[in-house]
C-alpha cells in the first residue's frame, strides 16, 4: 500500500479526534489531548516529508517565476508517481 494511503487515513483519524477533543469541557483533558494529537500530526509531517515527498520536497521550496525547477519527462514522472500513490488531480 502506498504510503500517502496511510498518511491520509492518519491525517483523516488526527482531525476526527481533534473534533471530539474540542467539545471537551475539562481544561487538563483538553490539554492531554492536545498534546496527543500534536506529536501524531508532528510524526505525520515527518513521515509525509521522508517517506511520500522524499527527495521531490524540493520542488516545495520557492522558485523564480518562469523558472520551472522540472523539465517536461521530470514532471510527467512525477505525476504519474503521486496518481499511484493516491492522488487524482493535478
Amino acid at each position: 500500500q502506498a504510503p500517502l494511503s496511510g498518511i491520509l487515513r492518519e491525517l483523516e483519524q488526527i482531525q476526527r479526534e481533534q473534533r471530539e477533543a474540542n467539545g471537551c469541557t475539562e481544561r487538563r483533558e483538553w490539554w492531554e489531548r492536545r498534546s496527543r494529537l500534536d506529536l501524531r500530526m508532528q510524526n505525520l509531517i515527518q513521515s509525509l516529508d521522508s517517506e511520500v515527498l522524499g527527495c521531490w520536497r524540493g520542488l516545495l521550496l520557492p522558485r523564480e517565476p518562469g523558472n520551472s525547477p522540472l523539465d517536461e519527462q521530470e514532471l510527467s514522472r512525477l505525476l504519474q508517481e503521486l496518481q499511484e500513490c493516491g492522488w487524482d488531480s493535478p
